[in-house]
C-alpha cells in the first residue's frame, strides 16, 4: 500500500452531521491534479448530501470556481480511473467531433457542429487570429430545441477563450459536474482542446479556470474520495 498525503488548508476532519448549507468558494490551484484534491475536498467536507432528479445520492457543493495555473504539469491524478489511454482518446473526441462510438450527443459534436450547423472552434480560432482582444471567442453546447425535449443533456455549457498578457486562458461553466468520475478527464480534455486552439492562433496557452454550478460527488464514490481526501491510496 502507497501513503500518499495531501495537505488542504480547509481541510476539518470528518464529515459534518448538520450538512450546514454553503455556497461559493475560489481555489487557485497549481495543477489539474491539484484542482481535483481541493475540490473533493471542499466537496467532501462542506457539500450537502440531496437527492437528485434520477434519485441518486449526491454530496453537492454549489458554484465552485478553480483557476488552475499550470494545466500541463501533473494532469493526470494517481488515484483517478482514467489511464492515459482513455484520456487520450476522450481529448480526441472532444478535439474532433467525433462519435464512433454512437453516443446521444458528444462534446466534440456540439462545439465542432452545433446543431449541424456551426464548427463553434473554428469560429473560435478565426475570432481570436482576427482580433486577439476579443471578447466573443465562446463555444456553447446547449441546443434548447433539442435539450428541453431529451433526457441526456450535456453538463458542460460553455468554453470561453480569451488571450491576455500573450497567452490564450480557457474558462468553462459546467452546469452539474461529477467531481468524483469525471473531472480528471474534463479537464484533460480541455487541457488538450487549449493546446489546439492555441496552436492554431499561434500563441501560448494558459489558464484553464472552471465554474462548476453543481459540483458533486456520487454516493457510490464516497468511500473513494474519503480514501483521497485522507491520503490513502
Amino acid at each position: 500500500m502507497i501513503l500518499i498525503v495531501h495537505t488542504y488548508p480547509d481541510f476539518i476532519g470528518e464529515y459534518s452531521m448538520e450538512d450546514r448549507f454553503e455556497i461559493g468558494r475560489i481555489v487557485r490551484a497549481k495543477t489539474i491534479s491539484d484542482a481535483w484534491y481541493r475540490g473533493l475536498n471542499i466537496i467532501r467536507n462542506h457539500g450537502q448530501v440531496i437527492t437528485d432528479e434520477r434519485g441518486s445520492q449526491i454530496r453537492e457543493f454549489m458554484d465552485l470556481m478553480i483557476i488552475i495555473e499550470d494545466p500541463y504539469t501533473d494532469r493526470i491524478p494517481h488515484e483517478t480511473a482514467w489511464n492515459e489511454e482513455r484520456l487520450e482518446e476522450y481529448a480526441k473526441q472532444l478535439i474532433s467531433g467525433e462519435n464512433t462510438q454512437d453516443f446521444e450527443y458528444t462534446y466534440g459534436q456540439r462545439l465542432r457542429n452545433w446543431h449541424g450547423k456551426v464548427d463553434q472552434i473554428d469560429y473560435v480560432i478565426e475570432k481570436l487570429q482576427q482580433n486577439p482582444t476579443s471578447r466573443r471567442a465562446i463555444a456553447v453546447t446547449w441546443i434548447p430545441p433539442v435539450d428541453t425535449k431529451v433526457n441526456e443533456v450535456p453538463c458542460m455549457m460553455l468554453d470561453d477563450f480569451k488571450i491576455r498578457d500573450g497567452r490564450i486562458h480557457l474558462t468553462t461553466l459546467f452546469r452539474s459536474h461529477d467531481f468524483g468520475g469525471a473531472y480528471p478527464a474534463n479537464l484533460y480534455g480541455l487541457s488538450k482542446l487549449l493546446e489546439y486552439v492555441a496552436d492554431r492562433v499561434g500563441t501560448e496557452p494558459g489558464t484553464i479556470t472552471t465554474i462548476s454550478i453543481s459540483a458533486h460527488i456520487y454516493d457510490h464514490d464516497w468511500d473513494m474520495v474519503e480514501n483521497i481526501v485522507k491520503g490513502v491510496n
